[in-house]
């Protein structure tokens, strides 16, 4: 493929997939730059085997498993800081603001559960996935993700009627 057609596929793939992502990463990482940086190097791989003659068939998944796979790499190279609401200073723009309250709400809520539980939840409430979309990411059987999401779903529950 040449270099001019592959990289108008890409930026027709960026504008459709870039906000999606960094959220996506955003929501598991909890901090824009290191989410902003999965998203470039998951665009990056993506140019690079698209530039190496590399077919990918389904291009949102291929996307939504590297960073996904990015995200846990990074965590699991560098534990997140956990500050207390307190601690946390204003943000002075209005859409990190609201990007920064929503990640706290959602990581308040999903504290407590084991990890796998908690991002099969963000996966089905926040991204949208069906449970079969899921199972396909995270490699295991559908059957899996819906127990994992019902006993996530019953502790956050138990949790807000507390």
């Amino acid at each position: 493929m040449n270099s001019k057609k592959t990289s108008d596929i890409l930026d027709s793939i960026v504008s459709q997939y870039q906000d999606r992502l960094f959220r996506f990463a955003f929501m598991r990482i909890g901090t824009r730059e290191a989410a902003e940086d999965i998203v470039q190097d998951v665009f990056l791989r993506l140019y690079r085997s698209m530039s190496d003659g590399k077919r990918i068939q389904n291009h949102e998944y291929f996307l939504l498993r590297s960073v996904s796979n990015a995200c846990i790499d990074h965590l699991r190279r560098k534990k997140p800081p956990s500050l207390r609401l307190e601690e946390i200073g204003d943000v002075p723009d209005i859409q990190d603001r609201d990007i920064d309250e929503e990640f706290r709400r959602v990581k308040q809520m999903l504290d407590g559960l084991p990890f796998e539980q908690a991002e099969t939840v963000r996966l089905k409430c926040y991204d949208e996935l069906t449970f079969s979309q899921i199972a396909e990411l995270q490699s295991i059987p559908e059957a899996t993700v819906k127990s994992r999401y019902r006993y996530a779903i019953q502790y956050i529950r138990k949790k807000l009627n507390q």
